[in-house]
């Protein structure tokens, strides 16, 4: 039987005090930054429809100058692997942790 690999996004909710920092110095990008992806996609959504694929984060990471590779890798990696999927499977608990900035 495989060991089915815990998305990282998941223990988000448990971490505290020196585990969250740790997380939060892992991402592939800060924070705020993280945040503001998450927003520019759900206002980007609310216009039209996901094509499944990651499009709208991308052009965020583009237009941020922002580590592509990783930033996309790390999504994927959570879940998030087009924009409907970011916005189910990883905005949730990241607002849930870190607020609706």
């Amino acid at each position: 039987m495989p060991i089915v690999k815990k998305r990282e996004i998941e223990n988000l909710e448990q971490l505290s005090g020196e585990e969250l920092q740790a997380f939060i110095d892992s991402l592939p990008a800060g924070q705020a930054t993280i945040s503001k992806l998450l927003d520019f996609v759900e206002d980007e959504l609310y216009e039209t429809e996901c094509d499944h694929s990651l499009k709208r984060s991308m052009r965020f990471m583009m237009d941020n100058r922002l580590d592509f590779p990783k930033l996309t890798s790390w999504l994927t990696e959570n879940g998030g692997y087009c924009d409907c999927k970011v916005m189910e499977q990883i905005a949730p608990i990241w607002r849930a942790k870190f607020g609706d900035d």
